[in-house]
């Protein structure tokens, strides 16, 4: 069994994290650490600095892996449309564990959520930590 968790390194990853490595310790299963970021060739407007960010999600995530009790993989790669490539990037999870960022209703609508998006879009079960 794979879980896959989808993280944006912000706070409420930390939790997804703990819980996916908790479940894969009970099940006999993988992790798969995976971080998206915006490709500044394919979406220009949202990308910031990405072969920064790409470096240094990588080394955050093979640090924890490093730690694991279970069976870690990193998976660290540029999109266009992120939500759309973590669901891509999940397709043999069992389950996808995601952290919500907390934003308001507003923001949601306004902006989208990549964590709705996956839930709305995905067919594997999504597993959602609401920012605390």
């Amino acid at each position: 069994m794979i879980i896959c968790v989808a993280t944006d390194l912000e706070p409420s990853f930390e939790r997804a994290i703990d819980q996916a490595l908790q479940w894969a310790k009970a099940h006999d299963a993988t992790v798969v650490l995976l971080h998206v970021v915006h490709d500044p060739e394919l979406a220009p407007a949202l990308a910031n600095d990405v072969p920064g960010d790409l470096n240094k999600a990588r080394t955050v995530l093979q640090e924890i892996a490093a730690r694991a009790t279970v069976p870690c993989r990193v998976d660290v790669r540029a999109a266009d449309n992120v939500a759309t490539e973590i669901i891509k990037a999940s397709k043999d999870a069992a389950y996808i564990f995601v952290g919500s960022q907390g934003k308001s209703a507003f923001d949601r609508l306004r902006l989208g959520s990549v964590a709705a998006k996956i839930i709305r879009n995905s067919h594997t079960p999504v597993v959602c930590f609401p920012h605390t």
